[in-house]
């Protein structure tokens, strides 16, 4: 096997690999929960999120640990726009998606300041330890408020909506999907990178662009399973939170993450032009959140073009800071 066909093995069965383990983790950790006690509902907002958002937080991480630092903020802030524009319009192609559910505002505003936190820090300073730590404790502290909040407004007696689903596996099945989820997304993140970083230099391509197209759209793959499945099932009130909180755990998750790693700077494309399309991303979901809106199969199509139009700027090497004179 040759070395090309070889990175591209290693890539695709990455993907799958991660893909199939993301699967296995959400599954087994979500049965888990029902058995210990925990609510659905926080199971589903929390496990759930931190599952579809797990592929990506583990390939930033693996990609840092081994000294590619720019393929792991290109998969984090890749994810983040592929997420809205991406993971949102497909399954809207086949049912309108509404917005505006209990707890999304909540989410969005947290979602937005982490987005802003980001783009800030990235302008003026790298990523350093106490960034990352800042980043996780604002994960701990969403995830507590979130909690408490929730638990009040059961206590006021607010119809909370509630993933119902039964998971039917027994105990030590429970055990194997863990364990497989475990062992199967660090072994994909393993030959993503190793994929991703080949590739890049057979055809000399940044790794920043690898992390921001092919492994961002790889690892946005659980997001794009559990949109198809909401709309196949009539679940898709669920969509929107299900995007910000993975955009949530990308952020303060993979990013607190990999800024322990640092310093880390954070220039080129990403100041020039991915963070202006994150930041855009980040508004398209506050405008159909804020104003109650559906996402029609127009409005997807739209941000399908939209994502289209990005991928191509960013091959072409578009620079919208210069628009301000940058």
């Amino acid at each position: 096997m040759d070395g090309l066909a070889q990175f591209v093995f290693f890539l695709v069965g990455g993907l799958a690999i991660l893909a199939f383990a993301g699967d296995f983790l959400v599954n087994g950790a979500s049965a888990m929960a029902q058995r210990v006690g925990i609510s659905p509902l926080l199971a589903g907002i929390f496990i759930v999120g931190f599952g579809t958002s797990a592929p990506e937080m583990v390939v930033a991480l693996d990609a840092a640990i081994q000294g590619y630092p720019e393929l792991a903020l290109g998969n984090i802030v890749g994810s983040n726009i592929a997420n809205v524009w991406l993971v949102l319009a497909l399954p809207a192609l086949m049912a309108p998606i509404a917005a505006g559910a209990m707890g999304q505002r909540t989410a969005l505003i947290a979602m937005l300041l982490a987005t802003a936190a980001w783009i800030v820090i990235a302008a003026f300073m790298p990523l350093t330890l106490w960034v990352g730590v800042a980043f996780l404790a604002g994960l701990i502290g969403y995830a507590i408020y979130t909690y408490v909040d929730l638990r009040a407004a059961k206590a006021r007696g607010i119809d909370v909506p509630i993933d119902d689903e039964d998971h039917g596996l027994s105990l030590g099945r429970t055990i194997a999907y863990l364990a497989i989820g475990i062992v199967g997304l660090p072994l994909g993140a393993n030959l993503i990178v190793e994929g991703g970083v080949g590739l890049a230099e057979i055809f000399d391509i940044p790794e920043e662009v690898v992390g921001l197209t092919l492994l961002a759209v790889g690892t946005s793959l659980p997001e794009i399973g559990a949109g198809i499945a909401a709309v196949i099932r009539q679940r898709t009130e669920i969509l929107f939170g299900n995007v910000l909180g993975s955009n949530l755990f990308n952020i303060l998750g993979a990013g607190g993450l990999v800024a322990m790693f640092g310093p880390i700077e954070i220039t080129g494309t990403f100041v020039r032009y991915d963070h202006w399309a994150m930041a855009a991303a980040a508004l398209t979901a506050a405008v159909f959140i804020l104003t109650n809106s559906k996402v029609s199969r127009l409005a997807a199509a739209a941000m399908l073009l939209v994502y289209t139009l990005y991928i191509y700027g960013l091959v072409r090497g578009w620079n919208l800071l210069a628009l301000f004179g940058g």
